[in-house]
């Protein structure tokens, strides 16, 4: 199964199509991946401007194949949980839902909305997408391990509830943006985290040592529980 991990693309109706993402859309629908993901920060910075949603739902729109989001801070608001409720609606009517679950060549592929982490209904939902025999891979807005301390960062209490649910579960990647910085961080006897570059914006900083410039990533799982994956420009 080849996926195409997009994230960060902080689409604006004012500014139009960014110059780094066309080619990378023009890439994807040249040789279609089964499946498109993309982790979040879909709209550029207002999750309550319905122009920039209505946009990126275009833009989105006319890629060749399936197509999931989950959402990031720029589109439901950063555990905002006064807003968190509307804006989830929004996201929702928009994108269809802001978790997914996929299975296919022997993998179990995971998408979880950070924000809600903490609800009874989502930590359930979570829990039961994880009872799996298969081996998994997780896609999440916000890393969940290795973050700065920069106040952008998991609360605690979602960093904790995180580790608790996946703990004992075969989940071998975690996939995420939020940080512009292209990242892979294999942890010791757990699962190996890439962080996918935004679309659209260089990076503040190389993370980890990562390289913040544009692109996305493209994953293959096979059927025998490998995974390898590559960070891609449009231009390769």
């Amino acid at each position: 199964m080849r996926v195409v991990q997009i994230s960060d693309s902080h689409l604006a109706a004012a500014a139009g199509m960014p110059e780094t993402l066309k080619p990378l859309l023009d890439w994807i629908a040249g040789d279609p991946p089964e499946l498109v993901v993309h982790t979040g920060d879909l709209v550029w910075e207002d999750p309550d401007d319905t122009l920039d949603r209505a946009f990126a739902r275009l833009v989105m729109s006319k890629l060749p194949c399936r197509f999931v989001a989950v959402p990031g801070n720029h589109d439901v608001g950063f555990f905002d949980r006064e807003r968190l409720p509307a804006r989830l609606d929004a996201f929702r009517a928009t994108w269809g839902d802001d978790r997914f679950v996929v299975d296919d060549d022997g993998w179990r592929l995971i998408g979880v909305d950070v924000y809600t982490v903490g609800d009874d209904g989502a930590d359930a939902w979570l829990s039961s997408a994880l009872d799996s025999d298969r081996p998994t891979a997780l896609f999440v807005h916000q890393p969940l391990a290795g973050e700065p301390q920069d106040g952008w960062h998991l609360p605690d209490d979602v960093q904790a509830r995180c580790n608790e649910l996946l703990a004992g579960h075969d989940v071998r990647v975690i996939a995420s943006g939020h940080r512009h910085c292209r990242v892979v961080r294999a942890e010791e006897g757990g699962a190996t985290h890439v962080w996918a570059p935004s679309t659209t914006l260089v990076g503040p900083e190389p993370y980890h040592g990562g390289d913040p410039s544009p692109g996305a990533v493209e994953h293959r799982f096979e059927p025998d529980g490998t995974w390898s994956h590559r960070f891609v420009t449009g231009h390769d």
